[in-house]
Parts: structure tokens; sequence; C-alpha cells
């Protein structure tokens, strides 16, 4: 339904605005590339619309979210096993294509929020 699409929309663009938005630096980063030490791909605050500075797309960072929110993988700072986006990239993929995967935790067969996963939890 329209209703369904559009919480579905609302909830991934507040994720993005939590989950990518810029550090003190000027930079984001997905949590792999936060724990590390490595140049990033481009200079703070100039990376290309949808993509981070470490090079990661939003759908990338917010998967890799979604990951360690089920146990798969780690997200916080202090957490030791993160996904590594060699892994962690072609899985979305693949989901993506095969499946259809979009960001979020959402049943599409009966077009409801698997909850507490909702828009509001994220805004």
């Amino acid at each position: 339904s329209s209703s369904f699409e559009a919480s579905w929309a609302r909830r991934t663009q507040a994720r993005i605005t939590r989950l990518c938005a810029l550090n003190r630096a000027g930079n984001a980063l997905c949590a792999w590339h936060d724990s590390r030490r490595e140049r990033r791909l481009y200079p703070p605050r100039n990376a290309p619309p949808d993509t981070l500075n470490c090079g990661c797309s939003h759908a990338e960072a917010l998967f890799e979210e979604s990951l360690a929110r089920h146990g798969v993988g780690a997200y916080l700072p202090g957490e030791s096993v993160r996904m590594d986006p060699a892994l962690r990239n072609p899985l979305l993929k693949l989901l993506e294509e095969v499946w259809g995967y979009k960001d979020g935790d959402f049943d599409k067969f009966k077009a409801r929020t698997i909850a507490p996963n909702g828009e509001e939890r994220w805004d």
C-alpha cells in the first residue's frame, strides 16, 4: 500500500540521517572504516550524494547496521567484530538482486513493520 511504502521511505531516511551523518571532522563513515585508520576515499564534506567519505554507499552502511542489530557482526564503537565490506557488499548485492531487499525490518507480504523498528524509532 502507499502508506506502507511511505512509512518505509521515512524510516530509511531517518536511518540515513542518524547513521550516515557527518562527524565533527566532516566525515561520514561506515562502521568498518570508522574503526580503521585508512585513508578516506573522499575529503571531508566532499563525498558524492548517497556516498560516505570512505566510499561505501548509504545502503551498505544501513545494511551493516541491520546485520549487527541481528547479531551478525558489530556496529557500535568498542565492539570488536565488524562486517568486512568485502563480504558485506556482495551479500547486499545478492539480497537486492535475488530477493529485492530494501533497507528495513519489514514484512513485505503482510505490509507491516516488524516491531519495534518503524520510522518513529529512528526519528
